[in-house]
């Protein structure tokens, strides 16, 4: 029997995954707007300093997850980072913990993308090749760029982007159309900064409550990453939410100054400061379907929106919809 034409929108975990279980009894085709591939497991360096600026670290739930981590972490692709952990209300450390086997939290290694990278070989994948528009014609759909270029004719597409972006590609008669327009995922801002010295801190990372920031790392307590202290921090999401379109320099001298005052530490010989605004970051826990599969439109979504903004939550979707999809072909 012939094997099905499949494209896929999106190459973060989601994505990635449903390509790789699709692969052998399937055509399989991603199309990613980035320069690389992981979504929001996204690393960036300069020099010798080196950022995790979306995702921070991963945990598991499940066993299903974990069977399929298990060979990564083998490999040391993923590895548990033993962290000094702490929570600070306002800017006074009001919880400390260490991050040890009994409390494993994970990170990807030696960056942050690097497990997306490996999941992405032997993969067919267009890289900074935005889809603006999706068309049925008769039992295919139609897929073009946002240069209206005609990309290739397809049995189905499996759209693994945020639930918004997602939105602008369907049809409005998508089965679940109405209940998506219900969803919305929140933005984030990551500030980046790359020190002479680590500021008198004794801790790793922190949550953050009554703050405008939510989270702080220094990347280089993380397990195989070099020594060059590399701090990362992020916005509430509700600030960031009401403030998305400002100066992003104007935010990023903001939310240093936030730092400071919650770590009450100066910080000085700044080498390298940079800041990312994530549109659509984070999304609390939903009581719908883990993706969606319409038929009739050939049309199935999947990523953490459907369940909650976590790693797992983008794998469990992908299986998911994977388990729908694999009936039809």
């Amino acid at each position: 029997m012939t094997k099905k034409n499949i494209a896929i929108v999106g190459a973060g975990i989601s994505g990635l995954v449903l390509a790789n279980k699709l692969k052998n009894i399937a055509n399989v085709k991603i199309f990613e707007k980035a320069r690389g591939v992981g979504g929001r497991m996204a690393s960036r360096y300069k020099d010798d300093f080196s950022f995790d600026f979306g995702a921070q670290f991963f945990t598991i739930r499940t066993q299903e997850f974990r069977e399929f981590l298990q060979p990564f972490i083998d490999q040391k692709i993923v590895e548990n980072w033993s962290a000094n952990f702490v929570e600070i209300d306002g800017n006074k450390i009001a919880f400390q913990r260490p991050w040890d086997d009994n409390n494993q939290h994970f990170v990807s290694s030696p960056k942050m993308n690097s497990l997306a990278k490996k999941l992405a070989l032997d993969l067919d994948i267009s890289l900074q090749t935005k889809i603006n528009k999706i068309c049925k014609e008769q039992n295919y759909l139609l897929i073009y760029d946002d240069k209206d270029e005609l990309l290739g004719k397809f049995d189905y597409v499996l759209i693994t982007t945020p639930v918004e972006q997602a939105l602008a590609l369907i049809p409005e008669n998508f089965r679940f159309f109405n209940e998506l327009k219900s969803k919305e995922m929140i933005g984030c801002f990551a500030v980046m900064l790359g020190l002479k010295v680590k500021p008198d801190i004794a801790w790793d990372c922190a949550y953050v409550k009554n703050s405008k920031l939510s989270w702080i790392a220094f990347e280089n307590s993380k397990p195989s990453r070099n020594r060059s202290c590399s701090l990362t921090f992020l916005s509430r999401n509700l600030w960031a939410k009401n403030n998305l379109e400002r100066d992003l320099n104007d935010i990023k001298n903001e939310l240093i100054e936030e730092f400071e005052y919650a770590t009450n530490a100066k910080l000085s010989e700044i080498m390298h400061s940079d800041i990312q605004r994530w549109r659509y970051a984070n999304i609390g826990k939903q009581n719908s379907l883990q993706s969606y599969f319409d038929k009739e439109n050939l049309i199935g979504l999947s990523g953490d929106w459907c369940i909650q903004g976590r790693v797992e939550s983008a794998y469990l979707s992908a299986i998911s919809l994977f388990k729908e999809i694999s009936e039809l072909l």
